[in-house]
């Protein structure tokens, strides 16, 4: 109810304008400074945890972005990373050579020490037992959460490991290297399972599918490469940006994958067949990091000019990318959405402005639901 909700709003943002315009899908967007170096969602989505350039960092309401904690110099550098485990008792942010754990108010409950250069990337395994972090060597950390220890240094990169995941099932690791290969680790034994080739520049992040079928290589070749794991075959290799590929998030359903790029854009990816969905091109900025919230229905960005965005992945999107010929001759034959007609007064203009935005929602509703039946009900 709550997405028809946002997105009949936005059809009666867009419906004075002309057919041939693009929509804007931003939900939410405010600029920050200090400027925001890391952001990551809660489990259940209620919490969005920013992390800022100088070294504090936020829990923001994913909506509004109204804070309801601040902690000020959590760390003497940019915080790299932000995440909280399923259970959501703790917080942890990576900044400088240390990963530190707070409490949900705030208070300083442990500090990781192992790294000895500056921390890169963080994440918690989805049962909390585990996390991994990278910094700027050839070896990664896998560490045991609770009892704040090193459980395993994984060695196995020639060149600097920058990024590093665990599967959603708790049984892989997915590490990728300056150079230029994405290795996959099982989490319990801790051993080499395989390495993959094909990028050919440094590697910045990697994301494994929530069904742990698929790895997602985001490099300095401004594309992104996504391998079948237990196949150790390449499937895609997505281009579209045109500069290097600092993140990637595959969406809670797995389907699709959002690249962020320092061309100041992000492209909405179909990861199962490597269409390309849609471009966001509305940013100031390079853009230093993006996650989907849990429900799939929104994502967010962060900048290098300090804006945080909030997406709407909105059904229109998709009717654009396949039903677009179609879609727009449907609308072109119906005069109720003509721009504003000579002689219309301003109160029969508005009230066809609302007749339009109900019949344009119908009408994408239609086409969407013709798409999700074509791709086995896709999100």
């Amino acid at each position: 109810m709550k997405r028809s909700i946002l997105f009949l709003a936005a059809l009666l943002a867009l419906s004075s304008a002309s057919i041939s315009q693009v929509p804007t899908y931003i939900l939410q967007r405010k600029a920050f400074n200090p400027v925001i170096s890391a952001i990551n969602l809660s489990p259940d989505g209620k919490l969005l945890l920013a992390g800022f350039a100088d070294g504090s960092f936020r829990v923001l309401d994913p909506e509004s972005f109204q804070p309801s904690l601040e902690v000020k110099e959590a760390h003497t550098k940019p915080v790299t990373a932000m995440d909280m485990p399923p259970k959501m008792d703790f917080i942890m942010s990576a900044g400088s050579k240390q990963i530190k754990v707070w409490g949900r108010d705030g208070k300083l409950k442990g500090i990781f020490n192992g790294h000895s250069t500056t921390i890169w990337n963080a994440d918690i395994s989805q049962n909390g037992k585990h996390a991994v972090s990278t910094a700027f060597n050839k070896t990664f950390l896998l560490w045991d959460v609770y009892k704040g220890t090193v459980a395993a240094h994984l060695r196995g990169h020639e060149d600097v490991c920058l990024t590093a995941c665990i599967s959603e099932d708790n049984k892989l690791i997915a590490s990728g290297s300056n150079d230029m290969t994405v290795k996959i680790w099982d989490l319990e034994s801790r051993e080499l399972l395989t390495t993959l080739h094909g990028p050919t520049a440094d590697i910045y992040d990697v994301a494994i599918s929530p069904d742990s079928r698929l790895v997602a290589a985001a490099s300095a070749e401004k594309s992104i490469r996504i391998y079948n794991i237990k196949e150790e075959k390449l499937i895609h290799i997505l281009k579209g940006h045109r500069a290097v590929v600092r993140k990637v998030d595959f969406s809670p359903g797995g389907r699709y994958l959002v690249s962020a790029s320092e061309d100041n854009s992000l492209i909405l990816w179909d990861a199962q067949t490597g269409d390309k969905i849609h471009p966001f091109t509305e940013n100031d900025g390079a853009i230093l990091d993006v996650k989907f919230h849990p429900d799939g229905t929104s994502f967010y960005s962060v900048s290098s000019q300090g804006e945080l965005t909030r997406w709407e992945v909105n059904p229109e999107i998709f009717v654009l990318r396949y039903y677009d010929t179609p879609y727009r001759e449907e609308l072109s034959a119906d005069p109720v959405f003509e721009e504003k007609r000579k002689g219309e007064s301003k109160k029969d203009y508005q009230l066809r402005q609302q007749e339009a935005a109900t019949k344009r929602s119908q009408i994408i509703d239609r086409y969407y639901q013709q798409y999700l039946q074509e791709n086995e009900n896709a999100p």
